[in-house]
């Protein structure tokens, strides 16, 4: 008994002398945190951190150059090659000490709130006090001094410093990373919070510390320290790589090999300290081999696979030049103080030890872990029992790589949700932000039915048209008509009392162009021939030459032959007249003669031909006329005059559809900032629809070409009525004309065949646009190798792609669908989430639209008042889906006008 408490004492002698040794007395460990810098000075704007024992640091603050969700290999180990590459550059004596904090914030959108259109406010007010993890990370660079009691001034090696810094300040930029350097004062300030652990607010408060052996309590909350490693007993995989697979509807995505460290329950904040220390490298690899002598000195299976290890090591230095560091991982928690730190606990040994990796549980250190894990106080970690040995390549693959999604610096904000479920601005364009992704903003968009393709356009024309841009849709479905009716735009649809009318052939003398003679041409052969019909290289030139006729006799008249044409018709003719066999002992005076007597009778002909107006009617004329004299001039056979003017009647005076091109378009339409044409009743007119999708987007093209500010042409499923070959060209003009102008030109379909089928759409739309929208894809997923083919798709793409929905991030969000964006080169996955104002705006639920109409008649209102007044009734419902409450509305037969008192009693 007496042996027991002598050792008990001796005990806890020992351990008093190592916390005085470490901290000092009670009276030096009051001082600790005063113990820890000199000052902070300023060099250049870069904002130097001086320790007491002399070291010198310089914080850089970086963005982590993997996008979360990226599902790109490559860029895991292209992060490894940088910060190994980094460690080269810094070699002996340098430690660098990387910090990613996680932050639990609530959404709050302050830059926004002032004068914003009504739908936009819902939008930012749904989203207001929405929690998610924001990330930061900082970069210290600390140069090691050899510790002595007197610290002198070494020049050589301060201006070493500044040089490695700056190399590595560069590295990082060409690499691509975001990256600058704090200055004195946001040095100073960062210090304060990492001591606070304090990283949102404004203000930083600082409470009293008590310390014991689990935790570190400040004020109403506390921090727990977790070395990742505990080098007692190394517990780390064999083979170790910066990425860990995890399953998304049946395909592996790859995420950080750190990931865990997010996503931490019950926490307000997580600091992730990653510390590399670069020792000299030759007296590192002669204690391997001292290590690995005295190994093999003791013969037995645990030695010699000490030794196996070592040389394994030995080799891969030799042969691949590889780099040995120190290295100390820990992980600090920020909670409330009645949290229950256990979760935590159990959350990070789950997720680590499904990797391979067990988390140290002794780490009764917790204030000597805090305190040097200060920025630019990273050689105060022991080198006894907080470092390891290892590579600076498998060093990396430790660190966190990620960085979430962010707004992008643009102009044209463009509004979706994060995968967090965060709004998060994009340029949908590519082309006008500060980082400039494509050279054309046209856009191609497939989903399947029920994917939520018409409720992700409605999203995108709201907002391209509140900053600005003319709208002008062509739609199948109806799916336009309720945002058509908030924004007062007009809405066109054709019906056999009220077709859609214009006069495409009248137009001024500055628009008459080579891409104006194109498009009228491509009309008059639509409607001769069919949209699937085959025209000839003879015919596509004798209208071209119809129409070019036609607008100078009509701008120009026609007062006879030039000589010069009088000279060139006499020469052709002549050679006709040669080849002809029965002409060929002609007298050559009585052949000159008849052939002026010819020319004469087609002078004669054009001169009787006049223009009057310009329309369908007056062409019609003239063509019919002029198209056969034509044929006789230059003998030309095999044109149906007569199926011609049979096809074309049809448009002309008196025909079944003579107001079609003969009767002007409102001419209101120019000012008209969003336009819909709804021509559904046509979709299956073989003739109509693609004559009247046609006109429409030379309408577009006209309105594109004056109009200044930005445009947008959205064409739903009626893009298939102009797929064909007779029309292969001018889409191909109409894409590549569209960038010109500040235009971009999209088409939204929904069936795969649509892509799979048609080489024109592939030529003509898709390889001339360089944005691609995709929703969920996987009704198609057996058949999308074709897809990937045709769109370009590399393998990154298609893992994001079949993570559409199906990521485990619905928790705490209302109904949303996914929708993957490739712009140019770069590509996303981006939410759709709207507001109930929203949703009431783009709802093709006859239900719902029937209840809204309901409150905006009883109301006799504004159609926003009355979707403000509707979603008002919604949300004190406590009905949760859209149509459960419609349907209550139209069984009420009014407005319900609910109180909050009468959603609590229901």
């Amino acid at each position: 008994m007496i042996t027991y408490i002598i050792l008990v004492f001796l005990a806890l002698c020992i351990g008093m002398a190592i916390s005085v040794y470490t901290f000092g007395t009670g009276g030096k460990r009051k001082r600790i945190f005063q113990d820890i810098y000199f000052s902070v000075e300023d060099a250049g704007g870069i904002g130097v951190l001086y320790t007491k024992t002399g070291e010198y640091s310089a914080v850089l603050k970086v963005e982590n150059p993997v996008q979360q969700y990226c599902a790109n290999i490559d860029a895991y180990y292209e992060f490894t090659q940088l910060f190994t590459a980094i460690a080269q550059t810094l070699g002996e004596g340098y430690a660098m000490h990387k910090q990613d904090i996680f932050v639990k914030k609530q959404f709050s959108d302050e830059n926004n709130k002032a004068k914003m259109e009504f739908l936009s406010s819902s939008y930012f007010k749904y989203f207001t006090g929405r929690a998610y993890t924001d990330c930061e990370c900082y970069l210290t660079i600390t140069q090691e001094v050899k510790k002595s009691r007197l610290f002198s001034y070494d020049s050589k090696k301060w201006k070493d410093f500044l040089v490695k810094i700056r190399k590595v300040h560069d590295l990082m930029k060409d690499a691509g990373v975001h990256v600058r350097f704090l200055n004195k004062q946001e040095v100073s300030e960062y210090v304060d919070r990492y001591f606070a652990m304090n990283f949102k607010d404004k203000l930083i408060p600082m409470s009293n510390f008590k310390v014991d052996d689990e935790c570190i309590s400040m004020g109403d909350k506390r921090c727990k320290i977790y070395s990742l490693v505990d080098v007692d007993s190394i517990s780390l995989p064999s083979v170790i790589r910066p990425y860990t697979n995890v399953e998304v509807n049946n395909s592996s995505m790859p995420v950080d090999l750190i990931s865990a460290v997010s996503s931490i329950p019950n926490t307000e904040a997580v600091v992730y300290n990653q510390i590399l220390f670069i020792p000299n490298q030759k007296r590192e690899l002669a204690m391997l081999d001292k290590k690995k002598n005295r190994h093999s000195s003791m013969p037995n299976p645990s030695n010699q696979m000490a030794v196996d290890d070592i040389k394994r090591v030995q080799e891969v230095i030799a042969r691949e030049s590889k780099q040995l560091v120190y290295t100390h991982y820990n992980i600090v928690i920020v909670m409330s103080a009645d949290s229950d730190v256990n979760k935590c606990t159990n959350h990070l040994e789950n997720s680590f030890s499904r990797l391979g990796i067990h988390i140290s549980k002794r780490a009764y250190n917790q204030l000597e872990l805090f305190v040097n894990s200060f920025p630019g106080n990273c050689y105060g970690m022991n080198p006894e029992y907080d470092r390891f040995l290892t590579l600076s390549d498998a060093a990396a693959c430790l660190m966190y790589k990620e960085r979430i999604l962010h707004s992008e610096l643009t102009p044209l904000k463009i509004y979706y949700t994060d995968r967090q479920g965060v709004p998060v601005a994009i340029d949908i364009t590519g082309k006008e932000g500060t980082e400039k992704l494509t050279d054309n903003s046209n856009f191609f968009c497939l989903g399947p039915s029920g994917s939520g393709k018409s409720f992700h356009m409605n999203s995108v024309v709201r907002q391209l048209h509140e900053q600005g841009t003319d709208i002008v849709m062509v739609d199948t479905g109806n799916s336009y008509e309720g945002l058509c009716e908030y924004l007062g735009g007009k809405y066109i649809s054709y019906t056999e009392e009220k077709p859609i009318t214009m006069n495409p052939f009248r137009i001024n003398r500055q628009e008459l162009n080579v891409e104006k003679v194109g498009f009228l041409k491509n009309l008059i052969l639509l409607i001769w021939k069919g949209s699937q019909g085959s025209v000839t290289k003879t015919e596509d030139r004798l209208i071209e030459q119809v129409i070019t006729e036609y607008y100078d006799t009509y701008f120009n008249g026609f007062n006879g032959f030039t000589p010069p044409q009088r000279e060139d018709l006499r020469k052709s003719l002549m050679i006709d007249e040669r080849n002809k066999k029965h002409n060929l002992a002609e007298n050559e005076d009585v052949l000159s003669s008849r052939i002026e007597r010819i020319i004469d009778d087609i002078e004669c002909r054009r001169k009787e031909l006049k223009v009057e107006s310009l329309s369908f009617n007056t062409f019609y004329e003239y063509s019919v006329q002029r198209i056969p004299d034509i044929c006789n001039e230059n003998s030309i056979a095999g044109i149906d005059i007569s199926t011609y003017r049979y096809m074309m009647r049809d448009f002309y005076r008196g025909g079944n559809h003579d107001k079609t091109l003969n009767e002007n378009m409102d001419s209101s339409l120019f000012d008209e900032t969003f336009i819909v044409f709804e021509i559904d009743s046509i979709k299956d007119d073989p003739l109509l629809f693609p004559l009247v999708t046609l006109i429409i987007m030379d309408v577009f093209l006209q309105k594109m070409r004056i109009k200044k500010n930005r445009k947008c042409l959205v064409i739903e499923e009626a893009w298939k009525a102009i797929a064909s070959p007779l029309m292969a060209e001018y889409i191909k003009f109409m894409y590549k004309t569209a960038r010109k102008f500040w235009a971009s030109v999209g088409v939204v379909t929904q069936e795969i065949q649509d892509i799979i089928g048609s080489e024109i759409v592939k030529e003509a739309i898709i390889n001339n646009s360089d944005v691609v929208m995709l929703l969920d894809q996987s009704k198609f997923r057996e058949r999308f190798d074709t897809i990937k083919a045709i769109l370009g798709l590399t393998d990154v793409d298609c893992k994001k792609i079949f993570t559409i929905n199906r990521l485990d991030n619905k928790e705490g969000r209302s109904f949303f669908r996914e929708v993957f964006i490739r712009r140019g080169t770069t590509s996303g996955v981006y939410g759709v989430e709207e507001p109930h104002e929203c949703y009431m705006t783009y709802t093709t639920e006859r239900a719902e639209k029937e209840a809204l109409k309901l409150y905006k008649a009883e109301l006799q209102c504004s159609h926003q008042e009355a979707i403000k007044r509707y979603c008002s009734d919604w949300e004190k419902s406590g009905i949760g889906k859209s149509l459960a409450f419609a349907q209550t509305v139209n069984k009420a037969g009014k407005v319900l006008n609910l109180t909050h008192s009468q959603s609590q009693n229901a």
